[in-house]
């Protein structure tokens, strides 16, 4: 009841990677008012189709209508983002799972201390930048923590 390795949404980080160069991504980060969310609707996928929070192997990215502004549409994204994230979360614990008290985050969005913001806004919960950083670290930890495992290796 602590951990949720990886999201299993098909929406994330890499939809910001292809439509904006890392220089865009660092200028538009500058420019993120977590305060003042905008009202864009935004499912932000790089392809067609969605697993979770919603089974729909036929979903296109919703990214209309763009505004003149990149740094709004960018916004809207990492708020479409955290959108789907407090979906997922919510249909998890209408199955049973208990609500996040806290996330932990690790990745390149992690370091965007406005998406953060929003994120917590829309999570009802802190999201904190977790101090190890390596994405294995997490499911080393489960592993260690199951108990003793045998595996017989054939080399």
């Amino acid at each position: 009841d602590r951990w949720l390795v990886g999201g299993a949404s098909n929406a994330g980080g890499a939809i910001i990677s292809t439509l904006f160069s890392s220089c865009d991504i660092h200028r538009y980060t500058r420019l993120v008012n977590p305060h003042q969310l905008t009202d864009l609707d935004y499912y932000p996928l790089s392809s067609r189709g969605e697993r979770f929070p919603i089974q729909d192997p036929l979903m296109e990215p919703r990214l209309e209508p763009r505004p003149s502004s990149d740094a709004r549409f960018f916004q809207g994204i990492l708020e479409g983002l955290a959108r789907i994230e407090q979906r997922g979360y919510r249909l998890l614990a209408e199955l049973g799972a208990p609500y996040p008290e806290q996330v932990l985050t690790v990745g390149g969005g992690a370091v965007n201390t406005g998406w953060a913001v929003i994120r917590e806004q829309l999570l009802g919960v802190p999201v904190t930048r977790a101090k190890q950083q390596e994405a294995a670290f997490g499911t080393a930890l489960l592993a260690r923590s199951s108990g003793p495992v045998n595996i017989e290796v054939d080399l």
